[in-house]
């Protein structure tokens, strides 16, 4: 069966197999903070100026002398443009008339975050983080030309971090916490039930009549995931700190119902049979196996003069865990006895995908492992303002072999911009502003047997272009 389906792509991995509107890697949220997006981050694992610190490094609050929090958004514009050149090896100018691009299909986001640092002596001290570490919202419009490998993606994660350091001496503290991560989103596709190649042998398949989508793919889920994080920060001088960071893996099982616009009766191509077959379709209950990166973080600050401070940064992100996304049916499975699925009389989404052991769904990532640096400065202006400015290179972790029309990512290179004001000894306001860009990539996309070979003729080609405008807002307030 040619199926260009790709089943139930998990609303938490939603956001790894989209172009993330952050600009992280992968699905991975960096906009923590305004005053780190000032300097694109750069350093701020070996500074504590706000309670954000909870977020970058644990271990630095113990240099927080009052109670504090921090609060605030960033507001996220990214513009995507994909111009298709063929699917299923026809040109879409031609035999594909009537399809379209899938319009800008990024748009808009607000991601939100708050921090709380409590000294309890001088010694010890405690930390609260609530933020968003994951999270995307894309949309290709109805009659996308790629509709068949991807649609709208809506993922929303939440994440709760208690946290605690503890200060060994004048020197090193040390600290951690606890990753409490809830994730739940929407992801949907177009599907051919009754698909179109020119060149196929079958005159079924040839029909320019089935040159449409047929039926649309939904699927919902949720689910609560644990990880911890470790930190040292270290004063390597009066003018140089240090700040080292890991986060480890956190592992997730989507649990949601995957099911077809048109549950009811429907008509599809069965491969087996050669011909069009007419079944009811209903929800089923799926899971997907999902274990977001373990990441590391190495800082440092150097005060260069009374009125400017230097930071520079590192991160690496184990991605090479995700070299497989697999969905798996948890119900009304095909049997050996009824190895089509079909002898229920229910053509479940299962049965459909044309794949084997009750998948509803197999995408090979192949993710690799990447580095971003990072470079920045903040400059006191007055006594009331300081200016900050930082430069991002953000390696991808998907390769060309393996772009995929939810996941048009390449390098990011991002500049940002800055700065604070203080209002009084209490409170102060931090905003940024920040520009990402990537090279144009191309894609060609298949779809994949279990063993990750080409499983049908199915294939998008074409070239992407994304840009990414951001702008935080912050307020830091003593107790």
């Amino acid at each position: 069966m040619i199926n260009k389906k790709i089943l139930l792509r998990s609303a938490v991995v939603a956001a790894a197999l989209t172009p993330s509107v952050g600009m992280a890697s992968g699905y991975k949220i960096n906009e923590q903070s305004a005053a780190g997006m000032g300097t694109a981050h750069a350093g701020r694992a070996a500074m504590a100026t706000d309670a954000s610190v909870v977020y970058y490094n644990p271990a630095a609050m113990t240099e927080l002398d009052r109670a504090q929090f921090s609060g605030g958004f960033t507001y996220i514009d990214a513009d995507g443009e994909f111009e298709g050149s063929s699917v299923n090896g026809a040109q879409l100018s031609s035999e594909f008339e009537g399809y379209d691009n899938g319009g800008d299909y990024l748009g808009e986001a607000f991601i939100p975050f708050f921090y709380y640092v409590q000294p309890i002596n001088d010694q010890l001290s405690f930390g609260l983080g609530v933020f968003t570490p994951f999270g995307t919202n894309t949309d290709y419009s109805d009659n996308f030309a790629g509709g068949g490998f991807a649609d709208e993606t809506s993922l929303k994660s939440i994440e709760i971090q208690p946290s605690i350091a503890f200060k060994i001496d004048d020197q090193l503290s040390i600290g951690g916490g606890i990753d409490i991560v809830y994730m739940e989103g929407l992801l949907s596709k177009q599907t051919d039930l009754i698909p179109y190649h020119p060149q196929s042998p079958s005159p079924i398949l040839s029909d320019s009549s089935y040159s449409g989508f047929e039926s649309h793919f939904e699927v919902e889920g949720d689910d609560w995931g644990y990880g911890w994080n470790i930190g040292a920060y270290y004063k390597l001088s009066e003018a140089t700190t240090l700040g080292l960071t890991y986060r480890s893996e956190i592992e997730l099982d989507l649990e949601g119902d995957s099911e077809l616009e048109n549950n009811g009766t429907l008509t599809f191509y069965s491969s087996d049979l050669n011909n069009l077959v007419t079944a009811r379709a209903r929800t089923q209950a799926s899971e997907v196996p999902l274990t977001t990166p373990a990441s590391a973080t190495l800082a440092v600050t150097h005060q260069l003069t009374d009125d400017l401070l230097l930071q520079a940064g590192t991160t690496w992100t184990g991605w090479s865990s995700f070299k497989n996304f697999d969905v798996i049916a948890t119900e009304n499975t095909a049997s050996a006895a009824d190895p089509t699925g079909l002898g229920d009389t229910y053509a479940d989404v299962s049965d459909l995908s044309g794949l084997e052991g009750g998948y509803v769904g197999h995408i090979d990532e192949s993710w690799t492992d990447v580095w971003a640096v990072s470079i920045g400065a903040t400059y006191q202006l007055n006594d009331r303002i300081a200016l900050r400015a930082g430069y991002a290179f953000d390696e991808s972790p998907v390769d060309d072999e393996h772009r995929t029309a939810r996941v048009p990512s390449s390098d990011r290179q991002w500049l940002t911009a800055g700065a604070q004001y203080v209002v009084n000894s209490d409170l102060s306001l931090d905003v940024a502003a920040g520009y990402l860009f990537m090279d144009k990539m191309d894609l060609y996309e298949v779809n994949k047997k279990l063993d990750n070979t080409q499983k049908d003729p199915a294939s998008v080609s074409g070239e992407y272009e994304i840009d990414v405008f951001g702008l935080a807002f912050q307020v830091n307030y003593k107790i």
